[in-house]
């Protein structure tokens, strides 16, 4: 009995020396501590994601045509400018006629010896192919549209089958060159979004989708794909412009930044101070956002130190 007191004196001794050296290192600071992962959190909130395929774009127009001078001689007349509309049959320039008048003139000078009745016949026949002639030198719309481009001014020279005025129809259409592993996403319909220069100009769909061919410049097998602005663009025939076509979306989900989650679909959850990696269901992902299976206002981490299971996190303060 007595060797027992003994015993348990010896090790209440024991305890008191094991107990009064861990204060004198703990006092030192030599005792090993959990060191916090300094991390940045955010939170599972409710938004939008989506897949959307972005290809660049020309504005064009419908019915695209130009006017073409019938001969080589100076423009008398301009009729229409920029911008303007057209109804068919409208005149756009007059070319001067006075080499056409001059030669009919000299035709009929040169046909004074003959007999006075074959001679008026001869200059009505004459001066009424001059006039049809001159008609000839006014060039007129062929269908009602918009003036694109006025390529010609009054007194200037124009050459046979020169462009001298550009016309189109009204409704504009954007024209997208997209190779074939790109355009076989795409159907009729689906909703795009035009930019100029990270500007968002308007919305638009898809109409068309012609059979793929392969490109002369790239050697790529592309297809065209016309689109339809829902508003009119201010910008002139040509201009090149971003779009952006919506494949898939979802609104009023729960999302999450991309960078939160890993590649394994794993976040790291934070909870009580603590970050545990608990896995996350990614649904569909944006280049920015990612839909997952997670209720809102979890909180995990979206950068910083590298945490393990368990671990403590702080915070980092922006």
């Amino acid at each position: 009995m007595k060797k027992v007191k003994a015993s348990l004196a010896m090790l209440g001794i024991t305890a008191a020396a094991v107990t009064a050296l861990l204060g004198v290192h703990a006092a030192k600071g030599s005792l090993p501590t959990e060191r916090a992962a300094r991390v940045e959190t955010c939170q599972v909130v409710i938004g939008d994601v989506e897949q959307v395929l972005a290809v660049n774009g020309v504005l064009r127009y419908e019915m695209e045509y130009g006017a073409i001078s019938p001969v080589t001689g100076v423009v008398a007349q301009v009729y229409v400018r920029q911008g303007d509309r057209v109804t068919a049959g409208q005149p756009l320039f007059r070319l001067n006629g006075e080499a056409q008048a001059m030669a009919v003139s000299a035709a009929l000078a040169g046909q004074e010896s003959l007999p006075e009745v074959i001679l008026a016949e001869l200059a009505s026949s004459q001066l009424q192919e001059a006039a049809a002639m001159l008609e000839c030198l006014t060039v007129r719309a062929a269908a009602d549209g918009l003036v694109q481009q006025v390529n010609v001014s009054q007194n200037g020279g124009v050459l046979a089958g020169g462009v001298a005025v550009a016309l189109s129809g009204e409704e504009q259409r954007i024209q997208c060159s997209v190779v074939l592993r790109d355009a076989e996403k795409l159907t009729p319909g689906l909703q795009a979004r035009i930019y100029k220069e990270d500007e968002l100009l308007t919305m638009a769909r898809v109409e068309e989708i012609a059979p793929a061919q392969v490109s002369t410049t790239t050697g790529q097998t592309v297809c065209q794909v016309m689109l339809s602005p829902e508003q009119p663009i201010d910008l002139p025939l040509g201009a090149t412009v971003e779009v952006e076509v919506i494949l898939h979306g979802q609104s009023r989900v729960p999302v999450l930044p991309l960078q939160a989650v890993s590649e394994q679909d794993t976040v790291w959850w934070v909870c009580d101070g603590r970050g545990y990696e608990i896995p996350a269901e990614v649904v569909m992902a944006d280049e920015v956002n990612c839909w997952v299976n997670l209720p809102e206002g979890v909180t995990v981490v979206c950068g910083g130190d590298e945490v393990s299971h368990g671990q403590r996190v702080k915070e980092m303060k922006p």
